[in-house]
């Protein structure tokens, strides 16, 4: 397990090396040039049209996007269905 950590990690540096950068999604801002919505997620924690969750990583060649994040949106909650 840490030898697959350690490859990952210096394959990780490679790309930085020559200008890939992965797209910063959690938290921020929903944008459909960086991010691919899947779904929406219903939660208190993210304000909406906030990334909530990421699913699958993008990638930036300088500021190209090579590929968009899988993102799920989050999206107030409906209600409490106790009341």
């Amino acid at each position: 397990l840490e030898g697959v950590e350690m490859t990952l990690t210096q394959f990780g540096k490679v790309l930085e090396k020559f200008g890939v950068t992965p797209v910063s999604s959690i938290g921020e801002p929903f944008d459909p040039a960086r991010h691919e919505a899947v779904g929406q997620l219903e939660t208190a924690e993210h304000a909406p049209n906030v990334v909530a969750q990421e699913l699958q990583k993008g990638y930036l060649l300088y500021e190209r996007l090579l590929r968009p994040a899988m993102v799920m949106v989050a999206k107030p909650p409906v209600g409490d269905a106790q009341n």
